[in-house]
């Protein structure tokens, strides 16, 4: 938003004066929010929704590759220290000083992911920033140890699925990959954090007893916490080889953690308050009750459903999340998310890449100069599509170009899918919860665009309520903090109106629902663009190779059901290494491999249909079903998957050690030569074709 815009609302909310001071002085609450392009420092009057005065930076960002995205940590430690510096020495215009501050909130972007040393307080790598997807090895690394590769089998303990997007798998990323993070973890002198977590420590004292603590919003974007304890789950933990006492504390989102002991301008004020930056918005729209939605328009959208304190499990893509626990003895609100990768971002692709605009400012006049998009979608699924689809082989498409589309349509066409992202989750959101939204909150940058807010309301159906103040964020944790200080009562919050402007719908029914199904045909067209590399964990390549080499000739499918002993049991645990065993040595042993037919592609179209035929029973969200029906997390399997699973540790030099289980009282006997594989098919349960096989490999390996 333009300075000029941010002014003209101040001057609505005010009058032709800055905030009125009626000779009475308040409490003031400073908020730092972290985004993830600048860095601001907020101050406010206790129980006035109004921003007294504020500074922010910009951040730099880093991209070492295509699709990775780092940060400075020290950067954002330093900006906190210079927008406190000016936001506080404004007070003076207002009869204030620093010493008028009693509470300190913090709002950060989250599954922001950062290591560092907990003696010297040096990061050990930069942050790895929230949409950034290098962790596509480790998914597949995780999800080889998970039953089926179902990507939501461990939602009923998290709320989420195992994606690049949360900070789990960055977490892991940087143990297996960065050398300096793999040395501190084995000097215990490793720890992790999400941004609030970075600054709170270094705020406290950093290496001389900075307190290394964060809270249940934070933690529950992470795939490490249980929704129900709210506290890290040990299976999670080891799941992901994230050792618990790198981690840090989880606390409620209202109370008092510490003073602030870093001998900057913000020393001695307590910090009371922390919140994740969407969960922060929920809070500051006062979407307090069950029911009611907001939705952020930053680089990203992030829309979120107050589901209360009930726990709802998305069986549409969406995620379950914890909305805010404003204290010790406050019961944990619930929320369902969706995330949208790109929306923002489009208008600075549209910018930077295809030179289309200036500024993005500009796209409200440009899009405005066309009644239509003349039939033309764009999905700027630029890094794949999050929620409700997790599809990381989508990539943005452009279609219904034709000989008279301009710059103007495919503008207009970007913005369009901002809203039309929007109504997917919507959509979900109303299966999953079975009420539709009366009216959408709406916040964040990009909402100073009257077409988009307009578009919105149109292309969903309902009323849209944008704020005079665009940053919501940094309004809800002031909230949290003052709450916990005893400045700011929840209870009257819950009451006071927001002052926003509405936007009302405008087209019909048949209209807007027409101009969708051209959006989920769009949608269907940008999938299965990128192909991704499957890591070894995943492709078996390994073994392969350890085994026996590939075979590029087949024999007569008779051959391997003649010689099947059928009276031998096969037991299910080794199934997976008989199959790899029938794979790579189809020409040496006269095993035939048949050829797998491609199955025909499963669209969103026919998800849709699909979708629209289930009951509450096929969701088991009912009553009536019994509870040995519901799927629960299996977490004995997973527990045996990991007993398993070779442990890797690094000598002196980094060299990585593959350690075996040491479950040897499972096999029989076998020769040192050889043992691997006997010990791994358990040859007393394999058919005789298969022990003749695992001999000969023995004997030649003795000859």
């Amino acid at each position: 938003m333009s300075l000029k815009k941010i002014l003209k609302r101040q001057k609505t909310n005010y009058g032709n004066e800055m905030p009125v001071r009626d000779g009475s002085k308040k409490s003031l609450i400073g908020v730092i929010d972290d985004g993830t392009k600048t860095v601001r420092f907020v101050i406010y009057e206790a129980e006035r929704s109004e921003e007294l005065v504020s500074h922010q930076l910009d951040k730099t960002e880093i991209q070492p590759q295509e699709g990775w995205y780092e940060q400075d940590p020290m950067e954002i430690i330093h900006h906190i220290k210079i927008c406190a510096e000016n936001a506080i020495e404004q007070l003076n215009e207002f009869g204030y000083t620093k010493e008028d501050i009693v509470a300190l909130g913090i709002t950060n972007q989250r599954e922001t992911t950062i290591a560092w040393d907990k003696f010297t307080g040096e990061p050990l790598h930069p942050a790895i920033i929230w949409n950034d997807i290098r962790t596509d090895s480790t998914v597949d690394a995780i999800l080889a140890k998970v039953p089926d590769r179902n990507k939501n089998y461990l939602k009923n303990v998290s709320g989420l699925p195992i994606s690049p997007y949360f900070s789990a798998l960055k977490m892991r990323w940087l143990k297996d990959n960065i050398k300096a993070v793999r040395r501190a973890s084995r000097d215990k002198r490793l720890l992790f954090g999400t941004a609030d977590s970075w600054i709170v420590w270094n705020l406290t004292g950093g290496p001389h007893g900075g307190l290394h603590i964060t809270d249940v919003t934070n933690a529950s974007r992470t795939l490490l916490m249980n929704l129900e304890t709210l506290n890290w789950d040990p299976m999670l933990c080891r799941l992901f080889g994230i050792h618990r006492d790198s981690l840090p504390q989880i606390r409620t989102s209202a109370e008092i953690y510490g003073v602030v002991k870093d001998g900057s301008i913000l020393d001695g004020i307590t910090i009371s308050g922390i919140l994740g930056n969407q969960q922060a918005a929920l809070v500051g729209q006062n979407c307090l009750q069950a029911g009611q939605a907001k939705n952020t328009y930053r680089s990203g959208c992030f829309l979120l459903y107050n589901t209360g304190t009930r726990r709802v499990q998305s069986a549409h893509g969406l995620l379950t999340t914890v909305a805010y626990k404003l204290g010790p003895n406050s019961p944990a609100v619930y929320a369902l998310e969706g995330s949208i990768a790109v929306a923002g971002g489009a208008m600075k692709f549209l910018r930077d890449n295809l030179k289309l605009i200036k500024e993005p400012q500009e796209t409200e006049h440009i899009a405005g100069q066309v009644f239509s998009t003349g039939d033309v979608y764009f999905v700027p699924a630029l890094n794949g599509l999050y929620a409700p689809y997790w599809r990381k082989d989508a990539r943005g498409i452009i279609c219904g170009l034709t000989a008279f589309t301009t710059k103007n349509h495919i503008i207009r066409a970007a913005l369009e899918a901002v809203c039309f992202q929007t109504r997917d989750i919507l959509e979900a959101m109303n299966k999953d919860c079975g009420m539709p939204l009366s009216k959408l909150h709406v916040d964040g940058w990009m909402t100073s665009n009257d077409l988009l807010m307009q578009l919105q309301a149109d292309l969903t159906g309902i009323p849209v309520l944008r704020p005079t103040s665009w940053d919501m964020s940094a309004l809800g944790v002031g909230v949290a903090a003052g709450h916990a200080v005893g400045v700011w009562a929840i209870d009257r919050w819950k009451h006071t109106a927001i002052s926003s402007h509405t936007f009302l719908p405008t087209t019909t029914d048949d209209d807007r629902d027409a101009r969708y199904t051209k959006w989920k045909m769009a949608v269907q067209r940008s999938l299965g663009w990128a192909t991704t590399k499957k890591s070894i964990t995943m492709t078996g390549l390994k073994r392969k190779n350890s085994i026996l080499s590939s075979s590029d000739t087949l024999t007569p499918p008779d051959s391997r059901q003649n010689s099947l002993d059928k009276n031998v049991p096969i037991d299910e645990g080794v199934d997976n290494s008989i199959e790899e065993l029938i794979q790579y040595s189809a020409r040496k042993f006269s095993v035939f491999v048949p050829l797998q037919v491609p199955k025909d592609e499963h669209t969103i179209l026919d998800d849709l249909e699909y979708f629209m035929n289930k009951k509450e029973c096929d969701y088991d969200m009912c009553q009536c079903c019994e509870s040995k029906k519901k799927l629960h997390t299996d977490w004995k399997t997973i527990e045996e998957i990991i007993e398993n699973d070779p442990e890797i540790i690094f000598d002196s030099d980094d060299n990585p050690i593959f350690v075996e289980p040491k479950n040897d009282h499972m096999y029989e006997p076998t020769p040192v030569i050889g043992n691997s594989m006997k010990k791994r098919l358990q040859l007393e349960k394999i058919p005789v074709i298969f022990k003749n096989i695992c001999d000969k490999l023995t004997d030649t390996s003795l000859t």
